[in-house]
């Protein structure tokens, strides 16, 4: 057998080899290819699920960083108050005068930070100046049975109901804003809060969170018959804006409390209020008073409410009185009529005229008076 023959006979043996060991060979091919397609979709699943992840991930930062949380627009408010007066005023002493002015400006953001957590800001331009009116944080359980308010704020103390323009005589004596811690409550028809603070004033000259007091409330409704109580009490009310400057800093503390009623039949509401300290501010401690003072204040308010050319209009009439106030420069007693209307939605026009009645000698009255007309335009948003 020549070489070509040899040659021939190793390439069919080769083929015959080749040929009995595909099968096996094939198989063992396909299991492999199978196995690290397997690897592959594993490895991609791992990449897609770690990319999600990711994103994810990265999604969760801006959202912080922005503020923008699921849905937050659904728990932010924002509202305001644009208020515009003209007035002519003829006071006690000197000539007649007119005027213009942006009375108030106010621009308030309530959010809520979760159930449990609400904050809320108010910037407020009171016609002098502007500045930080509220910045307090409210805690306190979706059922509202009671929450706790930190941070700046106005003291539950007083009611101060109106539906004039201007603000009763009592607001004048007792409104209280500070910086303070509030728990508030509410049971059925009842509610209050007990509140603590470090007010501005120093008696004994210390710098202690000493200043607090306490609320109670109660409302009743019966068809269209509303009634609401409310009395509330301030161990010192030195520390009301209205007494602040005319108290000395570290004038002993004189307590004050106030009683407010409001009864609603149908379209006649009738308000009720009375504020005072329990004692004697001393005559070191009260500016301009030789005999030292006891300040009080009360007012009644009727209105009545109706409809006139398919517009809502209020008609109100109120008298108010404060005792030994003088030297808070207040009136001896004021007497106001309003009108206001709804012209369209949030936009309001009222009208009112206040006949002051001044101290005279000895605090008896008697003493120059001066009437004052204001015209508002007021929109709320």
């Amino acid at each position: 057998m020549n070489k070509s023959v040899w040659t021939k006979a190793l390439i069919v043996a080769g083929i015959v080899a080749l040929a009995s060991e595909a099968p096996a060979w094939a198989q063992e091919s396909s299991d492999e290819r199978v196995a690290e397609l397997e690897r592959r979709l594993k490895y991609l699943e791992e990449r897609v699920a770690a990319q999600d992840r990711a994103i994810v991930d990265k999604e969760r930062q801006i959202t912080q960083m922005s503020g923008l949380r699921d849905g937050w627009f659904n728990a932010v408010e924002i509202g305001g108050v644009i208020e515009v007066e003209g007035a002519h005023e003829s006071p006690a002493e000197g000539e007649s005068t007119s005027d213009l002015a942006l009375a108030t400006a106010e621009l308030g953001i309530g959010a809520a930070v979760n159930e449990w957590v609400s904050g809320e800001v108010v910037l407020l331009y009171d016609g002098e100046e502007l500045g930080v009116d509220a910045a307090a944080l409210a805690i306190g359980p979706p059922s509202g049975e009671w929450s706790l308010t930190v941070g700046q704020q106005y003291l539950p103390f007083g009611a101060f109901e109106s539906n004039m323009i201007s603000d009763p005589l009592t607001l004048d004596i007792g409104e209280t804003a500070e910086t303070a811690i509030a728990l508030g409550f509410s049971a059925g028809e009842f509610g209050g809060a007990l509140f603590g603070f470090n007010g501005d004033r120093n008696p004994g000259g210390g710098d202690d969170i000493d200043g607090f007091g306490a609320a109670l409330g109660y409302g009743l409704a019966l068809g269209d018959n509303e009634v609401g109580l409310n009395v509330s009490y301030l161990n010192d009310l030195g520390e009301s804006d209205g007494l602040q400057e005319a108290i000395d800093e570290e004038a002993d503390r004189v307590p004050g409390w106030a009683a407010s009623v409001v009864v609603g039949m149908g379209e006649v509401t009738v308000i009720g209020e009375y504020l005072a300290s329990l004692d004697r501010f001393e005559a070191d401690d009260i500016a301009f008073a030789d005999r030292g003072a006891q300040p009080s204040s009360w007012m009644i308010e009727a209105a009545y409410a109706l409809s006139v050319a398919g517009k809502d209009v209020t008609v109100a009439a109120s008298f108010q009185q404060t005792d030994e106030a003088v030297e808070l420069e207040l009136p001896r007693s004021r007497t106001l009529i309003g009108f206001s209307v709804g012209l369209m939605e949030q936009l309001s026009l009222a009208v009112e005229w206040a006949y002051d009645d001044d101290y005279g000698v000895g605090d008896g009255g008697g003493g120059e008076s001066a009437n004052t007309l204001t015209v508002q335009l007021a929109a709320e948003f």
